[in-house]
C-alpha cells in the first residue's frame, strides 16, 4: 500500500473517527455510521476508501458487515514517521539541553 493512499484515507475526519471507534473492537457498518449525519451511501464510500488503503477488513455475518482494523494499512504511516523520528528526537534533545543550560544560567 502506498503512503499517498494511506494519508489520503486519513485526511477525512469521518474516516479518522471510524478508525478511532474501531480501536474499541469490531463494529457493524451501522454502528460506524451512527452519529455522523451522512447518508448510508456516504458511509459506504468512506469504508471503501479505508478498505482500499488496507486499513480495515470486512467480514460478512449473515446480512451484517463487520468491520475491524487491519494493521497492514498503517505500516506506510509508521515507516514515514520513523524517517522523521531521528530528526525530531535530535531536535528535542537539543532543545532539552538548551533549556537546561538556560535554567542553570538563571541560578
Amino acid at each position: 500500500m502506498s503512503t499517498d493512499a494511506t494519508f489520503s484515507a486519513l485526511a477525512h475526519p469521518v474516516r479518522r473517527q471510524m478508525l478511532d471507534r474501531l480501536l474499541d473492537g469490531p463494529a457493524t457498518v451501522s454502528q460506524l455510521g451512527a452519529n455522523h449525519g451522512i447518508s448510508p451511501g456516504a458511509i459506504s464510500q468512506h469504508l471503501r476508501v479505508l478498505e482500499q488503503a488496507d486499513m480495515i477488513r470486512r467480514t460478512l455475518n449473515g446480512r451484517q458487515h463487520h468491520i475491524e482494523l487491519d494493521e497492514r494499512g498503517f505500516q506506510p504511516v509508521l515507516t514515514w514517521a520513523e524517517k522523521y523520528g531521528a530528526f525530531w528526537g535530535a531536535n528535542l534533545e537539543s532543545l532539552g539541553e538548551f533549556l537546561m543550560r538556560e535554567k542553570s544560567d538563571e541560578h
